[in-house]
């Protein structure tokens, strides 16, 4: 792996990490809406960015080997 590959799979994973913050935190503001309580609005918002980032890595994992 190159430098640049190297720079730009950092770069991605941290544009992926911030997607996943704006996904949790919309799932904490629609549990919120519903009338969830703070904790399971909480749980509602971490469910919904830990989800959104398994699914950015498995689809960086089908794309970073395409780059080589």
């Amino acid at each position: 792996m190159t430098a640049h590959l190297l720079v730009v799979l950092i770069l991605v994973l941290g544009m992926g990490a911030l997607f996943s913050c704006f996904a949790g935190l919309i799932g904490f503001g629609i549990a919120r809406l519903v009338g969830a309580p703070v904790a399971q609005a909480i749980s509602w918002g971490g469910i919904a960015a830990f989800s959104v980032m398994t699914l950015f890595i498995a689809l960086l994992a089908i794309v970073m080997p395409l780059l080589n």
